[in-house]
Formats: structure tokens, sequence, C-alpha cells
């Protein structure tokens, strides 16, 4: 669900909702029936969590939600969050994400309140910074110095003053006093990013704080990622929100036309000629991203000619090869995960996708108008093996479909679901082969691996270990690594940067617009802007893996 540019040549694609302009969400949005289901649920008064693998779309829709809770007329008010630098932060408070969540939260409420022209008592300024006569502006600045140093805290251990900020409790009656002062009927929080997923104590304290802040007058709501997700014990999923998970599904009867839609809204005339023309060629592109858009438009931004040979070409590059890359450049990232994110590629390749081409394979043998690409894993399979395929849900190379289904013996496990793609690239000619799989497709017919199956060789061998020292030493490794690994950066860029001896990623991270315009020939203020804030996006998405 992104938006493009005008392109002489061919359509391009923004990969991100975060490109979008807010204008654009509405003339680019298509709502499916369960999309609608969402939307509903995250504009409703209850908290929602919305569940997604990456590029799915889960930004996409808060943001159409977010748009939705203000239309005009509207009571509601709504403050998009996002914690995307939360890998940054490393400080001596144990409880340095909370606080920064605080920090953050409440810098976004302030700004939004200011912009919307709200009044803001000296009552609910001062529960809201916590200290006495401060006027709401300095509250912002306060606030916003808060979120810099902890942002910053992953140069060096430090201690950071958080005196300023207020208790739980005291933020609560601050937006509840606004509200009433202001006729808001109740303010709406939009967590994108929520917690880096190799940082299992800071989910569980997002969580803490998802929790404390349910009022009569707040709902958050958050996007989560499927299997990586650790809520602490404290916070119950069934209890203590609405809980969706945005799937959408290769067999749903209007799977094709939502995706052929999605393209349309975005494309130039010549692609969408294109497609007309080639209506089974599309078909084929968008069956194989196993229903995530952002998988779609890669591939799509890559086909040279519409024709059957440069078609198949780039499924089979994109399935094989760099859907499998990105998989393993996580373990390369962290090193902590690293042995569990390999074994569990090598479980997948060599064992379970093998069983599924024999499984089909077999029953072509028997004119057996039968294909699968799903398989089942027992209940009580180890726990490193459910943990290599949570990660391997979190890049979306496979999905969870459903739990305790009943395979062979009446034994119950878990069905998951191989990307489309990763089982038709393996084909000599996936485009021909294709609708004849698809059609042929059952859900009922799925390879098993048992509680002891010999397919688990050598998981037996492998340490789970979540701590954050780990995380904090990949880190620092990562902070080293050439900006040469950063993919969105043009070559131009990245010869200028090298110039001005700007060579790694924690340089560039550092480097300020002022000190890329002084260092940097022939870049002026808003070249620059563009550039640094390019390069932060890209520097954050790729340390948050």
């Amino acid at each position: 669900m992104d938006s493009h540019k005008k392109n002489t040549k061919m359509s391009e694609f923004f990969l991100r909702t975060e490109s979008i302009k807010t204008d654009d969400i509405y003339n680019l949005s298509v709502i499916s029936e369960s999309d609608e289901s969402i939307l509903q649920a995250l504009g409703a008064n209850e908290p929602c969590l919305l569940e997604g693998s990456r590029g799915t779309g889960k930004s996409f829709l808060m943001r159409l939600s977010e748009l939705e809770i203000e239309k005009v007329g509207s009571k509601d008010i709504s403050v998009f969050v996002t914690f995307n630098k939360s890998s940054l932060i490393t400080t001596e408070d144990p409880l340095q994400f909370y606080h920064w969540m605080l920090a953050k939260t409440l810098k976004a409420l302030s700004t939004k309140l200011r912009k919307k022209g709200f009044a803001v008592s000296n009552l609910a300024a001062n529960l809201l910074s916590n200290d006495i006569n401060e006027e709401n502006v300095a509250v912002e600045v306060d606030l916003k110095e808060i979120v810099r140093l902890f942002e910053g805290s992953y140069k060096e251990k430090s201690e950071i003053n958080i005196s300023s900020l207020p208790d739980i409790e005291d933020i609560k009656e601050a937006i509840q006093s606004i509200c009433e002062e202001n006729e808001i009927n109740r303010v709406f929080f939009f967590f994108d990013e929520a917690a880096h997923v190799f940082r299992p104590e800071q989910q569980r304290q997002f969580f803490s704080l998802f929790k404390d802040l349910r009022s009569p007058y707040i709902t958050c709501n958050a996007a989560i990622y499927p299997g990586v997700t650790h809520f602490g014990e404290s916070f119950e999923l069934i209890h203590d929100c609405i809980h969706k998970t945005l799937d959408r599904n290769i067999s749903d009867s209007g799977y094709l036309d939502y995706f052929r839609n999605i393209v349309m809204k975005q494309a130039d005339n010549a692609l969408k000629n294109k497609i007309e023309t080639n209506a089974e060629l599309f078909n084929t592109l968008a069956l194989s991203c196993g229903g995530n858009p952002r998988m779609l438009l890669r591939t799509l931004q890559d086909i040279k000619k519409w024709q059957t040979t440069p078609v198949d070409a780039v499924i089979k590059d994109f399935y094989r090869d760099n859907i499998w890359s990105e998989h393993t450049e996580l373990g390369e990232k962290y090193e902590g995960h690293r042995l569990i994110i390999d074994w569990g590629r090598e479980f997948l390749e060599k064992k379970v996708i093998p069983n599924i081409e024999t499984y089909n394979e077999t029953r072509r043998e028997k004119s057996l108008d039968q294909s699968t690409i799903y398989f089942w894993v027992h209940k009580d399979s180890p726990m490193v093996v459910k943990e290599a395929l949570r990660l391997l849900t979190y890049t979306g190379i496979i999905r969870k479909v459903d739990s305790s289904v009943r395979a062979t013996r009446s034994e119950l496990g878990t069905r998951y679901e191989v990307k489309y793609g990763c089982i038709i690239s393996l084909k000599s000619n996936p485009h021909s082969e294709s609708k004849t799989f698809y059609n042929n497709l059952t859900i009922r017919k799925f390879p098993e691996f048992g509680k002891n199956s010999l397919s688990y060789e050598g998981s037996e061998n492998i340490l789970i270990d979540n701590e954050d020292e780990n995380y904090e030493r990949s880190l620092r490794s990562l902070l080293q690594k050439s900006i040469d690994v950063l993919g969105l950066l043009t070559t131009w860029q990245k010869g200028r940067l090298h110039s001005a001896n700007i060579h790694t990623i924690g340089e560039l991270y550092q480097t300020t617009e002022d000190e890329l315009i002084r260092n940097i020939s022939g870049i002026g203020e808003v070249r620059s802007r563009k550039i640094k804030n390019a390069v932060d996006s890209e520097i954050v998405e790729y340390i948050s893996g």
C-alpha cells in the first residue's frame, strides 16, 4: 500500500507508508472487507493490536484510521507515535524504554494539541511536566530534550534525568482535564513499530504502558509483528485488547482484484495498459507475493518486459534468492540470533519445501488434482523449532494459518503456509505452471513434522538467548558497518559521503544537516535535509531488521 512518482519510463513505487503524503492516503487506499473490519476496530473505544508481517500494510491502515477519526465535526483526536528509533536506546535506566515512550508519547500529544489550537490549562500542563508553573511550550521543549538524550544513548551508556516525567496517573488526569476543557471525547494513540523485535524487555515495557494508559478518555492502538512479540506477564491478549490479524489469503475470492486495484491506483498509464494486456502474468506475480503488497511492488519494479520469460526470471530471482538473503541478514545483524535464524532457513529450504515438492509430485503421478503450499508442526515440537518458525513469519516467508489442527493419529499442531512465490519459483516455468497449481491448492493436504521429527536435527544444540547484552553488542557492530550496505542511498550519495570522510553507519547517523552542507560540495539546505531524512529513515530501518 504505497504511493508512486510519475516517471516517463516506468512506474516507481514508494515501499513504505512513511513516504506517502497525508493528502494521498485516501486516494491510494483500497479497502477489502477484512480491512474494513480492522478499521472499525481501530476506531472503537477498546484498545486494538494489529498484527502482520513486514510490508503487509499495518502502518497504512493505522494512518487511514487516524484520518477517519479526525473527520470534520469529530470530537476525537488522534496522535500517531512511531517507535522506530527504539533500537538506539541504551542507558543505565532499567525502565529506559518505558520512560522514553512516555516522553515521546507526551511530546506527540503536546504537539498535536498545539497544532489543533486546543487550550491546555496550567493544571494540565503541570501534570504533564511534573513541574510547577510550566508553560505548555516549555513542556514540549523539555520532553523533546529527554527524547533526544534517550535516542543518542547508543553512543555511550549514561544516566538521563527523567525527574520532569510525570506519573502515569497524572498523565491520565491531565488528558481527562484537557478533554473536558476542550470538549474532546477521546484521544486515540497509534503506536507504530511498537518495540524492537530482538529486545523482549522493550516489548514487555511497551505492553505495560499500553495497559497503564487505559482510561475512559484514552484508546491505544498498536502495530505488532507475528510470532516475535513478547507481551509480558501483566498483559493478556484475549482480555486486554481487540486483536486483529492482517492476513490476505491467496485463496480468497477477491484476492486478485484487491491487489490489482492497489497497483492500478499507483501505476502510470503505461503500466496499467501492460497489466490489462497481461492479466495472467500479473495474477502470477500477485499470488507469488502471498498477500504482501510491498513484495508485489518490489517485483513489479524489476520487470523490464511483460513477457513470460522475463517475469519468470524476476519470480525466480526474488523468491529463490532475495527473500532468503534478507532473512539470513537478520542473523548477520544480530549475532545472538544467528544460529537459530540460519537453522530455520536450513529447515525450511532443506526439509519443509522438499517435502512439499515431493508431496505435490506424488499427487501428480497419481493424477490427483491436488497441490499444497502448507505444512504442519506438532504442538510439542522443540522450542527452538518454534522460535525459528516465529522468525520466519516475521520476515514473511511463511504464514501461520491456524493452531490446534488435528493431523495424522489425531495429534494437534500448527499449520503454516509457505510463501506461494517460494514454491512456484522452483518450477522450470513458474508462470506456465501457476494457474493449474493454484486451482489445485488444498489446505487439507500437507506434510507433517511430528514432535520428534528427524528433520529437527541440529536444533538441540542451539540456545535461545534474548539478553539485551547480546543486542547491544550487535548494535555496536552494526554502527561500525560501511554506509555501502544502505541499499536506498544512491551511488552518487555514497561517493559524496565517502569523500567527506563519512564511512560508517554510525558516523553518518551522527552527522547533522549543517555538517552535510559544510562538508559536501553542491549540497544546499533543501537537498541536505532530504538526504538526511532519507538517511536516518534508511539507517533506522536497517538497524531495526
